[in-house]
């Protein structure tokens, strides 16, 4: 009888010791599951957020490319200067919603700078506006503007990038 009762009480150590197994197994399987799928989740976020970041600097950068090449246009032809701006200006709503991008998928963070960095690439385009208008590319207030919408552009550009480096580093760690 004590070999019986002895088989029996192995028999539930047994099932027991395998079910605290399967517990523990189970338990640490789901921890591990839940980890690689946050980390999959943040590695995605990270490069949708790269995408949209690339993307309103590709369509500004293409705007204001488009904005100087017709400015020099516009000094050897007037006629296919005027085009070229008028395909320039035809570039603005891409980056309109660029930044619209930003600002739905970026962090609050970086919704600032993005709109920041429209703005400043609209004060370019309105400062060249009067050339587009037929005015003179001598005026020396015309330059003078244009210049200086310029360099705010390139200030406000500097710090959207360097805003925008500084989140993916802290998404990639």
């Amino acid at each position: 009888m004590d070999q019986g009762l002895a088989a029996v009480f192995g028999a539930a150590v047994g099932v027991i010791g395998s079910a605290l197994t399967g517990a523990l197994t189970w338990a640490a399987l789901r921890t591990q599951l839940r980890t690689q799928l946050q980390a999959d989740h943040l590695r995605w976020t990270r490069e949708v957020r790269r995408e949209t970041y690339l993307g309103l600097l590709n369509s500004v950068r293409a705007a204001r490319g488009a904005l100087a090449a017709s400015l020099d246009e516009l000094r050897v032809s007037h006629q296919d200067g005027q085009r070229s701006m008028a395909e320039a200006w035809r570039l603005l709503p891409p980056v309109e919603s660029a930044g619209a991008a930003v600002q739905l998928e970026g962090p609050a963070e970086l919704a600032a700078p993005a709109a920041n960095l429209t703005e400043a690439l609209f004060a370019v385009f309105n400062a060249a506006y009067p050339w587009r208008e037929g005015r003179s590319l001598d005026d020396p207030d015309l330059v003078a503007a244009y210049r200086g919408a310029c360099s705010a552009f390139a200030s406000v550009e500097t710090r959207f990038l360097a805003s925008a480096q500084r989140h993916l580093a802290i998404g990639a760690g």
